[in-house]
């Protein structure tokens, strides 16, 4: 599939932006992991697409650098108040919403089936995760996990992926990637 294709078919599907980049302009920051750690969300160890469950620091990189290049998404949106919890933890859900509806139109499309996504928030495939309940994930293992948890720092991907980001109290963005083109060697990696 072209690039251009997929960047078309993404801002059809109601992104902001679109943009492919090399993984290797990827910024992970190993320090991000106490944020996940400190729980500051509420899924650490209560869902199977955060940690500790889906893995650590170093092989959530591996996992992301198995693939060549990344298709980097950002929707914003406008906000009555940027610091109201409830009212962004809607707009990620719409974006994680939005980037599956992208990756099925990409593979309806003739995408081949072997990427990953990296959503903005942790998997919510499932009403809730069984994990809380010792129940094991109806999906195989979790399908995504987020920027957060891969240790991606948003800002520094908007920088390479020629974003230009600032921060506004009427207006949040959220990011997502899609990676592609998958090396011939590296760890399996979650569709």
């Amino acid at each position: 599939m072209e690039a251009e294709q997929m960047i078309n078919t993404a801002l059809t599907c109601g992104f902001t932006d679109a943009v492919i980049i090399s993984t290797e302009e990827f910024h992970f920051v190993p320090e991000y992991r106490h944020y996940c750690e400190e729980n500051r969300c509420g899924n650490y160890g209560r869902n199977y697409g955060c940690p500790p469950a889906c893995g650590t620091v170093e092989e959530m990189k591996e996992r992301a650098l198995a693939y060549r290049k990344g298709l980097v998404l950002r929707s914003l949106t406008p906000v009555d108040n940027a610091y109201d919890e409830e009212e962004t933890k809607a707009i990620k859900k719409a974006h994680t919403r939005m980037t599956n509806v992208l990756i099925r139109r990409l593979k309806e499309e003739g995408m081949n089936g072997s990427g990953m996504a990296i959503m903005a928030g942790p998997c919510n495939l499932c009403s809730s995760c069984r994990m809380p309940e010792g129940k094991s994930c109806p999906h195989g293992k979790a399908p995504f996990s987020c920027l957060s948890a891969y240790c991606i720092d948003a800002m520094t991907l908007a920088k390479s992926a020629g974003i230009e980001m600032e921060w506004s109290m009427d207006e949040v963005s959220f990011f997502s990637i899609y990676l592609f083109d998958r090396k011939t060697s590296g760890p399996a990696g979650r569709e």
